[in-house]
Order: C-alpha cells, then sequence, then structure tokens
C-alpha cells in the first residue's frame, strides 16, 4: 500500500484524496496489526531470520523513506526494535540501497 500512495501521490496531476485517506487507513490499520503480532523480542518466528522479517523490515523501510509523513516507529515499539534488529544485520546493511523517487 506504502508503495501505491507513494504512486498515487506523484503520478497523478489532482491525486485523489479518498483514495489516499483510503489507503492510509490501511496503512495504519496493517501496522497495528503488525504491532500486536509482532515478536517483543528476536524475530518473528523464533531465533532464525525469516521471510516475515525480511518482508516487514523493507517494508517499514520504504514506507519511513517515501512518507515521511505516515508512519513514526516510536509510535509502534515492537516493529520498531524488530526493524532496528533487521536493519542492524550486516546482510540488511550490505543491500540498503537509498529511496530515490521517479524524477
Amino acid at each position: 500500500k506504502a508503495v501505491s500512495l507513494f504512486y498515487v501521490r506523484v503520478l497523478h496531476a489532482v491525486p485523489s484524496p479518498v483514495l489516499i485517506d483510503r489507503s492510509r487507513a490501511q496503512i495504519a490499520d496493517t501496522l497495528a496489526m503488525l504491532e500486536a503480532e509482532a515478536p517483543p523480542a528476536g524475530h518473528w518466528f523464533g531465533d532464525r531470520l525469516s521471510h516475515a522479517d525480511i518482508a516487514v523490515t523493507a517494508a517499514l523501510t520504504h514506507a519511513i523513506a517515501a512518507h515521511p509523513d505516515l508512519l513514526r516507529l516510536a509510535d509502534h515499539p515492537r516493529l520498531a526494535a524488530l526493524h532496528g534488529r533487521c536493519e542492524a544485520m550486516e546482510v540488511f546493511r550490505r543491500h540498503s540501497q537509498p529511496f530515490i523517487p521517479p524524477a
């Protein structure tokens, strides 16, 4: 949803406020659900990194970069901790790329 919201905002001369509000609400609801389900420590399914950890971390990293006004990780402490643990890993640092919006 964060990707589609980005493109709604930049590709339309007049972005639809209804679509923007709906996307923002869906993102907020998803973040609330993920926060409730996120592990307080470790990874999503235990001690080993899983696809879930990678997907959630990548989605959060994109959403933060593309929509700095959309979410504050401080409002989602479990997701913030998971995001921090993953982003601190060498494999994440090695493959990190800055968000460069299309011109």
